[in-house]
């Protein structure tokens, strides 16, 4: 199995990314367009996107305030059956280092490639939010 890990320090208390990642209101400011989730385990998030990307769902598997979250995927791309996410925070002496690891992945291909640049490209969206207010939700240009 192949894993998507990227790690990215944030200027922001941990409290303020896990609100981030874990709030519907405020997944929409750096990822998608619409979200409905419920920080809770067992609970089923889902993140709508304009066409060609449409609707991803993930399972809330487990919860750690201000520490980890972790998601298993449900609906989303082909390649993404089977895989997880996991958003790890640690607190540093100028906000948080985030470990973003999406695992599971069956082959490194075009559709691992494009979610490897997805990814990153959100991650910067957070980042960005968290430290001027301002996020790039919705598709990546990659995309588009």
């Amino acid at each position: 199995m192949t894993a998507i890990v990227e790690e990215i320090t944030i200027e922001a208390a941990p409290q303020r990314v896990w609100d981030a990642i874990t709030q519907q209101g405020e997944i929409i400011q750096w990822w998608a367009d619409k979200a409905r989730l419920k920080p809770e385990v067992g609970s089923l998030a889902e993140f709508r996107f304009r066409p060609p990307a449409g609707v991803l769902q993930f399972e809330v598997a487990g919860l750690e305030q201000d520490k980890k979250v972790h998601w298993i995927s449900r609906q989303g791309p082909p390649p993404w059956a089977g895989t997880s996410v996991t958003w790890q925070l640690t607190p540093v002496h100028n906000g948080t280092t985030l470990v973003f690891t999406h695992e599971g992945f069956t082959q490194v291909d075009g559709g691992y490639e494009q979610t490897r640049r997805n990814w990153k490209y959100f991650l910067d969206s957070l980042k960005s939010y968290l430290e001027t207010g301002q996020g790039t939700p919705g598709l990546p240009p990659s995309v588009s």
